[in-house]
């Protein structure tokens, strides 16, 4: 229970100072991106993967890096789950090896599929703000409508992927009930 108010707390506060932005695009493109950053790590701590000897928490962004150097800023000296975090940055699905968390922002829906089979194959949680991409797959889309943040979940895939997602976060979220793929 406590776990979900901290949650709901962080997505409040996120959407209340979201919402008196408005009138500054610039500020709130980079107040969304940070946003952003800080879900990949929330998310991770409401998500559990099947037991591995990795000695930390590996986050992989493939193709596009959005954040400039956020999240090696955010992530330095951080920890998920007692493990430190480590930030990967990738451009093809062959170089994305052990990860953890896949940030997927490939510009071309064939692309962002075979980055999608590759996590499902290997307990990866997929994140991306692509369109359609819970619908096709992939295991967390997160959008801002209105400078709000709207996260959808695909809990079919991740189920398909062996990874568990705590109540705390699929209350905060659409959950689709079934999916494409």
């Amino acid at each position: 229970m406590r776990r979900h108010l901290k949650l709901a707390w962080l997505v409040w506060v996120a959407w209340l100072s979201l919402g008196f932005c408005g009138s500054v695009r610039v500020w709130a493109a980079d107040e969304e991106r940070t946003l952003e950053a800080v879900f990949l790590g929330r998310f991770a701590n409401y998500v559990e993967w099947p037991p591995t000897t990795r000695p930390s928490v590996i986050i992989t962004l493939i193709d596009n890096n959005p954040f400039d150097t956020l999240l090696d800023q955010l992530y330095k000296n951080k920890y998920i789950h007692n493990k430190p975090v480590e930030i990967k940055y990738v451009t093809k699905v062959e170089d994305i090896g052990n990860t953890d968390i896949l940030f997927i922002t490939l510009n071309t829906v064939q692309s962002r599929q075979a980055a999608i089979d590759y996590a499902q194959a290997n307990a990866i949680l997929t994140i991306s703000e692509a369109k359609g991409f819970a619908e096709r797959g992939g295991i967390i889309q997160i959008n801002f409508v209105a400078q709000r943040p709207r996260i959808t979940i695909n809990h079919q895939a991740a189920v398909k992927s062996r990874i568990k997602i705590g109540a705390p976060l699929l209350s905060i979220a659409n959950v689709l009930k079934e999916s494409a793929k």
